[in-house]
């Protein structure tokens, strides 16, 4: 057991014999507790033809599992005020809860009946497909939702996984069916998953009520490796137009290819896509695209950095009519940052931004209890509180504008447009 005094007080974190992961962390000033956690295994490791099979099958792990229904896992929990949740992932499957901290154990429970004895009953699976594809018919509506599709697939080759959203589409959720929900929960396994508890509680006596509940669960089947096709650069740009009768806006998303959680580049790349596209109004993107322009309803930048390297992208919601001179000064101010990168200010700015984001994560349970299990899934150590500020410090003006042109300011990058026919 590894312990750390510091910035979340205290943690304590426990490895079981079949690999899974605890971190504790006591909280004595709330008589609640919250619990999250994850499996390794998502929509990477679902084949391209049952694309959304790791969301559907997250939905329906609380649809029955144990000996409860569906119905009586709910009623169960709202009549102690507490609740349970999963949802699968791109990477992984999330689960969760929250409740007073003398219904921990039933939450501990369930949390094991969902993971590990799901019974995925054919009438709720059935009745949870119908509602992904209602909620899939209502995203394809969506210029964001299309221009992200294209953009996926202009990014990434047809092998890899992030070519395709975790969503699935109509064809690939229409032919989900119970069997292929059984198959994949089959691949559900201890190894790399990782729980946090955190409320008034103490950890020993947590540790010993997860080894109760976890610590028996060894599937024969050794869990997936799955393991991401290289991704071709792009030396030019690449454009996608969809058009869509009957829309009052069009939704512009320019991307590149960005860089995982893990990488050298991450602390630089994170203060330069908060500086482009995030502080205050939308970053240099939305003050002078939206704001001195006006030629966006909405402008903004995304990193989405995690076990694999997501995109970077901008996104602009405009008036049909200024979509190619919303472009151009898109393009215009994602070159001139990759030229001149940040002022000392917006520096400053963006290094307390983010220092205040962690201290305002941390006062809740929940919060800690988050941030614990995104310090195991990077494997940041249990020392990353402390370290943060001076990770932050440490970055220079220099490190950003270096990583901002290798990654910003090429010739190639992804473009995709949804909307109405400009008349």
């Amino acid at each position: 057991m590894v312990r750390r005094v510091g910035g979340i007080a205290q943690a304590s974190r426990y490895q079981f014999a079949n690999g899974m992961i605890a971190l504790v962390h006591r909280n004595p000033s709330t008589p609640t507790v919250s619990v999250r956690g994850e499996l390794r295994l998502g929509a990477v490791d679902e084949p391209a033809s049952a694309n959304g099979l790791a969301l559907l099958t997250g939905a329906a792990l609380i649809r029955g599992a144990g000996e409860r229904t569906f119905q009586q896992l709910v009623a169960e929990t709202e009549a102690r005020g507490c609740g349970v949740s999963a949802a699968g992932g791109l990477h992984a499957t999330s689960f969760g809860g929250r409740a007073l901290v003398e219904d921990l154990p039933l939450i501990l429970e369930l949390l094991a009946d969902m993971l590990i004895r799901p019974t995925f009953p054919f009438h709720e699976v059935t009745k949870l497909r119908n509602q992904f594809l209602m909620s899939l018919r209502e995203q394809e509506e969506e210029p964001m939702t299309r221009a992200s599709r294209a953009i996926h697939t202009l990014l990434y080759p047809s092998e890899h996984p992030y070519s395709r959203l975790s969503t699935g589409t109509l064809m690939t959720v229409q032919a989900l069916e119970r069997d292929d929900l059984v198959r994949f929960h089959g691949a559900y396994h201890p190894q790399d998953a990782i729980i946090a508890v955190v409320g008034d509680v103490e950890p020993d006596a947590v540790f010993a009520a997860l080894e109760r509940h976890f610590g028996s669960w060894n599937p024969v089947k050794s869990p997936p490796k799955t393991t991401l096709p290289a991704v071709p650069p792009l030396y030019e740009p690449q454009r996608c137009d969809i058009v869509m009768e009957g829309k009052l806006q069009s939704d512009v998303i320019w991307a590149v290819h960005g860089l995982a959680r893990n990488d050298p580049d991450f602390y630089p790349a994170m203060l330069a896509n908060l500086i482009l596209g995030r502080l205050g109004l939308g970053g240099r993107l939305g003050e002078e695209v939206r704001e001195n322009q006006g030629m966006a309803y909405y402008c903004s930048s995304s990193l989405d950095a995690d076990l694999g390297a997501g995109p970077w992208s901008a996104v602009a919601g405009v008036n049909p009519n200024d979509v190619e001179r919303a472009i151009e000064a898109m393009l215009h101010e994602i070159r001139r940052f990759a030229h001149e990168g940040p002022t000392a200010q917006e520096l400053a700015d963006a290094r307390d931004f983010l220092t205040g984001m962690l201290v305002l994560g941390l006062e809740t349970n929940d919060g800690m209890a988050g941030t614990l299990l995104a310090i195991e899934r990077y494997q940041l150590g249990l020392d990353f509180i402390e370290r943060y500020p001076a990770l932050l410090a440490t970055v220079s003006h220099e490190e950003i504008l270096e990583v901002a042109r290798r990654y910003l300011g090429g010739t190639g990058y992804a473009l995709a447009v949804a909307g109405p026919p400009v008349v």
